[in-house]
This record gives C-alpha cells, structure tokens and sequence, in this order.
C-alpha cells in the first residue's frame, strides 16, 4: 500500500475531502441526467450525504493544528490527486453514453455503484496496512460509509428492476 503506511488522520481526511467534493459533482451531475424520478431522488440524497460527509471531515480536520499537514507534501500531492473524477468516477462521457440508452438508469447506477465499491476496497485497504492509529481509523470511517452507498445503491437497482 505504497504512500498511505504512514499517513496520519489529518492528512486522510485532507484526501477524503476531495473525494467527496468531486463526488458530489459526480452525483449532482447524475441528477441532472437521470430519466427517473427514483433515480433522481437517490443521486440527489447521494450528492448531499456527499456535502454532509465533507462537513464532518472539515470539523474533523479544524480538530489538529495548521501544522499538522505532513512535511513531505510534494510526496501526498499526487495521493490527492489519485482522487480525480475521471480515476474513481466515470468520465462525462462514460455517464451520457450510460444514459442515452433505454436502460440509462440501470446503467447508471452501475457505475456509481462501481465508483463506491472501488473507492471501498480501496480505503479498506488503506487501513488495514495503516500504521498510524488515526490513519487507520480515519481509513475504516471511510471504508464504512462508502459500503453504505454502494448498498443503497444496490437496494436502489433492486427496486427499479422490480426486485
């Protein structure tokens, strides 16, 4: 898990609000998109649990000095950036190519479902070879809440499948 051993709470957080801030991006986009209203309702509670998730993280992170950020930051930048839309999130064009067909939602919600889980697995994993305590804390919180939307999103395909 090369880069993430070490990395303490404040500076997971410090990636996890990027990852929220282009999640919601992703999702507000998906609600714009959506041909169902169930579809649209769940991108828009997805986009807020987003907002509120960064709230958390940014009292979170209001908890531990200015100086806190790691010494090596030309060495977490690119960690940072690992978070981009197009990494974790399908690219604009994966999504309007999904939604053109008659099937848009379904398809859809399997990409987002495939954003969450990636994002899981890989937060998981963080934290299991985490050295840091809070690190690996800050990690499995992340982890959890990321499952949590990807089973939501589950539960959402099920019931619009009729199942």
């Amino acid at each position: 898990m090369s880069g993430t051993d070490d990395f303490s709470g404040f500076e997971v957080i410090r990636a996890a609000m990027e990852v929220e801030k282009n999640g919601h991006r992703f999702y507000a986009g998906m609600v714009e998109k959506a041909h169902s209203s169930l579809a649209r309702d769940l991108f828009a509670m997805l986009a807020q649990d987003e907002v509120g998730h960064l709230r958390t993280l940014e009292k979170l992170a209001s908890g531990y000095d200015e100086d806190a950020f790691w010494e090596g930051e030309e060495e977490f930048l690119p960690y940072l950036r690992r978070f981009n839309d197009r990494e974790i999130f399908p690219s604009a064009e994966a999504v309007a190519s999904a939604l053109i067909s008659e099937e848009g939602d379904i398809r859809a919600l399997e990409l987002a479902i495939a954003a969450e889980e990636k994002f899981a697995a890989y937060f998981h994993m963080a934290a299991k070879h985490a050295l840091n305590t809070e690190g690996k804390k800050a990690f499995s919180w992340l982890a959890e809440e990321e499952d949590h939307h990807a089973a939501i999103l589950k539960e959402r395909k099920a019931k619009i499948l009729g199942g």
